[in-house]
């Protein structure tokens, strides 16, 4: 009795470009098409359709059902794959090629309707690799040609944002920023907090114990989203076009725009929700604890300030460093004190050689010069107004700040956190006992000193 020759597994794989509605006609044609061409085979059986809608070939990474199918070609349930051409397949060469060699190595084929390739044959790698070269430039030209498009339209004015992970705004109908009044809330309490001294760091632990929603509808925050939108020029009403730019059409592989490419700012874009001095004001403190840090020799501006909030703002009068706090025990009364962190930078070798001081007299020395400034305010609401009108825009902030203030103050007998954090820049401790005390309008006051 003569045996019938077993028939071959094959699997189709089809694949769209785009999501337009004509490329999605193509795709369902060609998922009919491989349907009945395996059904009415003498050589296959089917193995399955595979069909991914709407991705990118310039890798395979995103592609579930290709990878879907590499899977099952590992495991031995597909011998044959169709599919219409190199550039549906991948347009990749280095992709293209590994895949065409593993699987022919376990046995199983690919074939190209268009380009009329088995790779089983002999001849069919040699040719797949010029086909697959030139699928590539293909794949760069395309890729060139929808840069050029997108800067084109970027210079005419025409862009869309996502709102997806942007707290503050939704878009409308037409694409166009529209403030989001609940969201916009939180994102001016991000500012008004920042700059009445509080790092994002702490900013994030307050939201998350107030239960404060993110973009996300959570109530987890990362310190570098806070981060991110103090520096984003969108709340203030602009728009920075090309921030960042592909580095290769392969892989897809982002990097920051330091001037590689041209940036295009459009001023006024959408309505504001942070006034554009608050928003300089902002860039202008980030600046500043910036070169705080670097001047003081800190590792981070303010370490939990909620419970430590003379962090990195008492400063050596002798080598500039700031001073760490300790916790000493003489005669068994404990007490906090400033030492500078020079002193013995090296175990058992003195280093700096200026004195420690206890932190109930820098809570003295701060409450003094305090109720000092206050004898003097009706002077120094002359100089906030000048300042409040021709100064930079955080020296404004800081005027009118410390102005409204000094309006409602009045002589205080105790500091907390809060007060320390808004109006304190540094506490400058001397050899000689002297302190000087600096607050954020600018103003240095001495108290203090043999």
């Amino acid at each position: 009795m003569k045996q019938e020759p077993q028939l071959q597994r094959m699997a189709a794989y089809c694949r769209v470009s785009t999501d337009h509605e004509e490329q999605l006609l193509s795709y369902e044609n060609q998922v009919r098409y491989y349907t009945e061409f395996i059904e009415n085979s003498d050589l296959y059986t089917t193995a399955g359709i595979y069909a991914d809608e709407g991705i990118s070939a310039t890798n395979t990474k995103k592609r579930e059902n290709f990878n879907r199918m590499i899977a099952d070609c590992r495991k031995g349930q597909i011998d044959m794959i169709i599919t219409k051409s190199i550039s549906r397949f991948a347009r990749n060469t280095l992709d293209c090629l590994n895949y065409v060699r593993e699987l022919k190595q376990i046995g199983v084929g690919i074939i190209f309707e268009k380009e009329n390739i088995n790779t089983l044959d002999a001849k069919g790698e040699v040719l797949l690799t010029i086909l697959s070269s030139l699928a590539q430039d293909e794949s760069r030209s395309i890729s060139e040609n929808s840069t050029w498009g997108i800067r084109r339209r970027f210079e005419n004015g025409e862009f869309k944002m996502s709102t997806k992970r942007f707290l503050g705004y939704d878009t409308d109908e037409d694409g166009n920023l529209v403030i989001n009044r609940e969201q916009a809330k939180i994102v001016e309490r991000i500012y008004d907090e920042f700059l009445s001294g509080k790092t994002v760091e702490y900013i994030k632990r307050i939201f998350e114990k107030e239960g404060i929603k993110n973009w996300d509808g959570k109530t987890k925050w990362q310190a570098s989203t806070i981060k991110s939108i103090l520096r984003n020029e969108k709340y203030k009403g602009d728009a920075i076009l090309q921030k960042s730019y592909t580095v290769d059409f392969l892989t897809k592989k982002r990097a920051k725009n330091d001037g590689e490419i041209l940036k295009y700012h459009i001023e006024e874009n959408h309505e504001a929700i942070i006034d554009p001095l608050i928003w300089e004001a902002v860039q202008l403190e980030q600046e500043r604890r910036e070169s705080y840090i670097n001047e003081h020799g800190i590792s981070a501006y303010s370490q939990k300030p909620e419970s430590n909030p003379f962090a990195g703002k008492v400063i050596c009068g002798t080598c500039g460093h700031a001073f760490t706090r300790k916790g000493w025990k003489t005669r068994g009364e404990y007490r906090k004190v400033w030492q500078c962190q020079e002193r013995y930078k090296v175990k058992g070798v003195q280093g700096c050689t200026n004195r420690h001081i206890d932190e109930e007299v820098l809570k003295e020395a701060i409450i003094l010069t305090w109720n000092r400034l206050l004898e003097d305010r009706e002077e120094l609401m002359k100089k906030w107004e000048v300042v409040g009108e021709f100064g930079n825009p955080l020296r404004q902030y800081r005027a009118v700040q410390f102005a409204d203030m000094a309006e409602m103050g009045h002589r205080i007998k105790e500091i907390d956190a809060e007060f320390v954090l808004k109006t304190l820049e540094h506490v400058k401790i001397f050899e000689t006992g002297r302190i000087v005390v600096r607050f954020m309008d600018g103003r240095e006051m001495e108290c203090g000193g043999e």
